[in-house]
């Protein structure tokens, strides 16, 4: 398991709640253009939701083990 920054855990939660709050902002200051903008900034969340939901995260490979890690995995 590779030890991830902050910055690498929260980047796209934070991205989405600046594409909400955006959208939101959007959709309260004009019509038409700014209704489509906030649309679609509302829309982002929704879609990467989506695609968690229905895609398997990306997997890394896995190390090779040390040869004492195979020893004791093969006494256990």
């Amino acid at each position: 398991m590779s030890h991830k920054t902050n910055r690498q855990i929260f980047a796209v939660p934070i991205l989405l709640g600046v594409s909400t709050v955006a959208g939101l902002g959007a959709g309260l200051v004009g019509d038409g253009v700014w209704d489509v903008g906030a649309g679609l900034l509302l829309a982002l969340p929704l879609v990467v939701t989506a695609r968690c939901w229905v895609l398997p995260p990306a997997t890394q490979p896995r190390r090779a083990e040390s040869p004492r890690a195979a020893q004791v995995a093969r006494r256990a």
